[in-house]
C-alpha cells in the first residue's frame, strides 16, 4: 500500500510539474508574441508616417511644377 501511494504521489507531482512548465512556457510564448506584434505595429506606423511625408513632398513638388508651367505659359503670351 505504501508503494502505491508513493507512486501515486510521484505521478501527481510529475503532473503538477508538467502543468507548471506548460503554463510558464505558454506565458513566455504569449509574451514573445506580444513583443513581436508591438514591434510590427511600431514598424508599420513608422513606415506609414514616412510614406505620408513622401506623399506630401511629392504633392508640393507637383504644385511647384504646375506653378512654373503656368508661369512659363503666361510669359509666352
Amino acid at each position: 500500500m505504501l508503494l502505491t501511494s508513493t507512486a501515486f504521489g510521484g505521478l501527481v507531482s510529475m503532473l503538477i510539474g508538467f502543468y507548471q512548465w506548460r503554463v510558464k512556457s505558454k506565458h513566455e510564448s504569449d509574451e514573445e508574441e506580444r513583443k513581436r506584434l508591438y514591434d510590427d505595429v511600431k514598424y508599420y506606423h513608422t513606415k506609414f508616417r514616412d510614406d505620408e511625408d513622401e506623399i506630401d513632398r511629392l504633392k508640393e513638388e507637383i504644385r511647384r511644377l504646375k506653378a512654373e508651367q503656368t508661369g512659363a505659359a503666361k510669359r509666352k503670351e
